[in-house]
């Protein structure tokens, strides 16, 4: 195997990242199950309205079939982004579900363990 004489990572001084994460949350809130559920819920959902945008856009510009305005989308792309925006709802609301049956159960839970009961 050819050798390629490359510098050593030792003789690079580290450089800072200019990048800082985003998040919607406040600090305090990272740590936060239902705020980082909103924050998801959020994002998914902005990015569910993203797909179906441009799915709509695409399929009224070919409905149209004006060569001015071309879909943005070709029909196999346009299918893949509605499929895509069917799985994030899918799975946004499995992890509601999943949700809800931790709060039920809590709330089971907590009626059990009430005096008297």
């Amino acid at each position: 195997m050819a050798s390629i004489n490359t510098p050593t990572q030792s003789l690079r001084t580290p450089t800072k990242a200019d990048h800082k994460p985003f998040s919607w949350l406040a600090a305090e809130l990272h740590m936060n199950t239902s705020a980082q559920f909103m924050a998801t819920t959020l994002d998914i959902s902005r990015g569910i309205q993203t797909c179906l945008s441009l799915v709509c856009a695409s399929d009224l510009a070919r409905e149209q079939r004006d060569d001015t305005c071309p879909p943005p989308l070709n029909v196999a792309d346009t299918e893949n982004l509605a499929r895509m925006a069917m799985a994030a709802a899918g799975m946004l609301s499995d992890r509601a579900e999943g949700y809800i049956d931790v709060l039920n159960d809590m709330h089971a839970n907590a009626e059990e363990r009430k005096p008297g009961m």
